[in-house]
């Protein structure tokens, strides 16, 4: 794979940044010169991830942010706060997720899962993606360089499905697993459709999925059999240090600057599930999105 080794006076935000594949996705930013931006919702813990990162880089690069994801309003605020503290953002990582395994609603009435995995993303980055498309550079040589968006998907897209009567599944009987997936598929929905919305050439926004990660927060509040058959599988699942090479190469590869709207697996593109690929359920769930939102928050 080839990455930029240099990215120096490059700005780049990570959600859910304080553990796991988050915290290691900052540690090879900032490892390369990066100006990483840490987003958490706890600054005790945000302060931790900081001082972790600052025995392998520069400690005035780094940067916290405190923000509670499940709230739709501090999600807009966080995004004013970072354009008014950063003069530009060249990547960012939507990464922060829950598996909560139980139905909890945020302070918006809404399903937790759904409100965290996928309506933080789309508010983030819909808010910052003007700015992020603008702040796109072109070298000497007259090649533009695009702001990046990369969404952390799962191959749990594949089982997910959307129902546009109850999207975060107020209305069905809960199970965790099952919002899980139709959260990652509605995301990967989404980078498909910010995509298509958006100028290649001043901003790519592409899915990363780093598969089964060892390590990972993800998963601590479902149910004790659940978190079983996930210590059972630990064997087989990727170090948390190979799996964030793929949101990594998705953020910083010339190869990944150069597709829009892909699922990267294995830094290299594949094809994500069928529902994924239908241009036509983007388009509706952008527009049932922004009614969700509408009024919320």
């Amino acid at each position: 794979m080839t990455e930029s080794n240099d990215l120096a006076g490059r700005t780049m935000v990570v959600t859910g940044a304080t553990s796991g594949l988050g915290l290691e996705t900052c540690r090879q930013l900032a490892q390369r010169g990066a100006t990483v931006v840490l987003v958490g919702r706890d600054q005790d813990r945000i302060d931790a991830a900081i001082a972790d990162l600052s025995g392998s880089a520069d400690r005035d690069r780094l940067h916290s942010a405190l923000a509670d994801l499940s709230s739709l309003g501090r999600v807009r605020t966080l995004s004013g706060e970072l354009l008014h503290r950063f003069p530009r953002i060249d990547v960012l990582v939507n990464n922060a997720g829950v598996d909560v395994g139980q139905r909890r609603l945020t302070v918006d009435g809404i399903e937790e899962t759904f409100a965290v995995n996928y309506l933080a993303p789309f508010v983030l980055a819909t808010t910052l993606a003007p700015a992020m498309a603008r702040a796109s550079t072109a070298d000497a040589a007259g090649y533009r360089r695009p702001s990046r968006i990369v969404d952390i998907s799962s191959s749990g897209h594949r089982s997910g499905s959307l129902d546009f009567d109850d999207l975060d599944g107020a209305k069905d009987t809960f199970r965790g697993q099952r919002a899980y997936n139709n959260s990652k598929l509605a995301l990967t929905l989404f980078t498909r459709e910010l995509a298509r919305r958006s100028d290649p050439a001043r901003l790519v926004v592409n899915c990363a999925d780093p598969g089964f990660v060892r390590g990972t927060a993800l998963g601590r509040g479902l149910p004790f059999g659940h978190q079983v058959v996930g210590t059972l599988l630990t064997p087989f699942m990727a170090e948390v240090a190979k799996a964030a090479e793929t949101a990594v190469w998705t953020a910083t590869a010339t190869e990944s600057g150069k597709f829009t709207g892909q699922y990267v697996k294995g830094c290299k593109v594949v094809q994500p599930g069928k529902d994924a690929r239908d241009a036509g359920l983007a388009a509706r769930l952008w527009a049932a999105t922004e009614a969700l939102l509408a009024g919320r928050g």
